[in-house]
């Protein structure tokens, strides 16, 4: 803290408060502010389905099915393997990195920080018998990496000189997905499908306050840190229809995991610090949803999937671990969202090479949890209120490029853009 505040202003902020970013808020299960970072974004695995918008449920004709659709692998009819690769680039981005002005006249500066991660995302292998396929596939299902840093501001909404803490944070998390498909078709119109399995988390979390912008232990005033692994079981279960030949639909629901990791949060204290342990709640959002795909010729698919996304599951056993005195898990909440995704794929040939064109957008909703309490004249409530407020829903453009060189080869590469993440998937499908 600086040392020009009073000591009621001191008392406020580190022991009450202890918060630093007014950032744009995301999906959090507790109201530590660096929760209130991490997206998720649940595209539908493949360079093909990202190149369409991510709009593949009822197309779902390749080894992804697994996860965008199982009902759809009765679609292949030789065994297949599937490769994904993905990049994401994350932004955070902090509305108070500083501030500049009087403590009665002053404005907030900003401040945005990228991240980003590379990995194999998705890999499976699918097995056609007569009416049943099997598949066995591992699919990320959340690799998220946030890293940002402050030097203090003023806080908005106070005239008295209080200041946000400096800090430093770092979030790292990761939760894969391994499972195994069994999908069925009763008639040459009509199939359905179930994938389910284990999803392993890892989660790395530190957000470190300080009394001035120099990051050492020396001017340390609290850290909170998760360094914790976690399992539970996920379940994708789905249906395929095919009422005339150029119409399919696709229904889906996602049963996704739930967590449960041990939080640290120290205080320094003369003359010892104090220690409180807390058991956070990290729920993945379920879903279901309708997609609908048509050809009008041959070369030419057009796509649309509407998703329901239980983000209200963000705050099931919500744990307050800041200001439990004052603030209650029943004041944070958040709204279920609706996901639209649109998008359409062209062939054409250069000589006996195929080459496919995509193009798609979606619309990520707003998840931010936010505060819904009433403030009152209670300090802690009125901050709460500040750093947990509602945003804006994301547009996300796509595109996307194929080459299909024989009935054994594809490759596909694609792009997601916005403006809180960038993304690039490359896939490769072999069939034998």
């Amino acid at each position: 803290m600086r040392t020009t505040l009073s000591t009621p202003a001191v008392t406020t902020i580190a022991l009450l408060v202890a918060m630093t970013c007014l950032v744009a808020s995301g999906p959090a299960q507790t109201n530590m502010e660096n929760f209130a970072q991490f997206r998720f974004n649940f595209n539908n695995p493949g360079a093909r389905a990202t190149g369409i918008g991510g709009a593949f449920m009822s197309i779902a004709d390749d080894a992804t099915a697994s996860e965008a659709n199982p009902a759809g692998l009765t679609t292949l009819l030789r065994p297949e393997l599937s490769i994904e690769a993905k990049g994401i680039q994350f932004t955070t981005h902090v509305g108070n990195f500083s501030s500049v002005g009087t403590e009665t006249n002053f404005s907030l500066v900003e401040k945005d920080f990228k991240s980003a991660v590379v990995s194999p995302s998705f890999v499976s292998v699918v097995y056609p018998a007569r009416r049943f396929t099997f598949a066995l596939y591992r699919h990320e299902l959340m690799n998220f990496e946030s890293n940002f840093y402050t030097e203090g501001s003023l806080a908005p909404g106070f005239t008295d000189g209080r200041f946000f803490f400096p800090a430093k944070s770092s979030t790292r998390i990761h939760v894969d997905n391994y499972g195994g498909t069994v999908a069925y078709k009763f008639r040459e119109f009509l199939s359905v499908g179930v994938s389910g399995g284990i999803s392993l988390m890892n989660m790395q979390s530190s957000i470190a306050r300080y009394f001035v912008a120099v990051f050492n232990d020396g001017s340390l005033a609290n850290i909170a840190t998760i360094d914790d692994h976690e399992s539970d079981f996920f379940l994708n279960a789905g249906v395929l229809v095919r009422p005339v030949e150029n119409l399919a639909i696709g229904l889906t629901y996602k049963r996704r995991p739930s967590f449960k990791v041990q939080q640290t949060y120290r205080f320094t204290n003369y003359p010892s610090d104090s220690v409180k342990q807390s058991q956070i709640n990290f729920n993945v959002p379920s879903s279901y949803g309708i997609g609908v795909s048509y050809r009008p010729t041959d070369l030419l698919t057009i796509a649309f999937d509407v998703v329901r996304v239980n983000y209200s599951s963000l705050t099931k056993d919500f744990v307050v671990t800041l200001t439990p005195e004052s603030v209650h898990p029943a004041d944070f909440t958040v709204d279920d969202g609706t996901e639209i995704h649109g998008g359409a794929e062209y062939v054409f040939f250069v000589k006996t090479i195929g080459i496919v064109v995509r193009g798609g957008g979606y619309l990520e909703p707003d998840n931010r949890i936010r505060f819904v309490g009433d403030p009152g004249n209670d300090i802690n409530r009125k901050i709460m209120k500040g750093l947990f407020q509602s945003g804006s829903s994301y547009a996300h453009g796509t595109f996307g490029l194929g080459c299909i060189f024989s009935n054994n080869v594809q490759f596909d590469v694609a792009g997601d853009l916005s403006s809180v993440s960038n993304t690039a998937v490359g896939s490769l499908v072999v069939r034998f």
